[in-house]
């Protein structure tokens, strides 16, 4: 079997389909950056931008790590699925609120 999970291949299969996303992803939200922000604070923003993505993560993962352990893999998928579409909703009210 090609995709067992004790695969080398899958492992960097699954490592390639991840860097795609974080490569797509990240260059994405930094270029936004730049579009709100003066040139003489762009380092700062970029700085505050790392430390609040940094944040969030950690503490968002923290939170996974806990539902999926205290109370199965369900719970923690619901979570994701409802921080998500909280997230969607509000892209969406700030991309309609400031005409993007």
């Amino acid at each position: 079997m090609a995709f067992s999970a004790d695969s080398s291949l899958y492992a960097f299969v699954l490592a390639a389909v991840f860097g795609l996303y974080l490569g797509i992803s990240e260059t994405v939200q930094r270029a936004v950056i730049p579009k709100y922000v003066s040139p003489e604070l762009r380092g700062t923003a970029y700085g505050l931008y790392s430390l609040v993505s940094g944040v969030c993560f950690f503490v968002s993962n923290i939170t996974f790590g806990f539902l999926w352990d205290a109370y199965g893999v369900n719970l923690a998928a619901l979570y994701s699925l409802c921080l998500s579409i909280v997230a969607i909703t509000g892209m969406t009210v700030f991309i309609r609120k400031y005409k993007l």
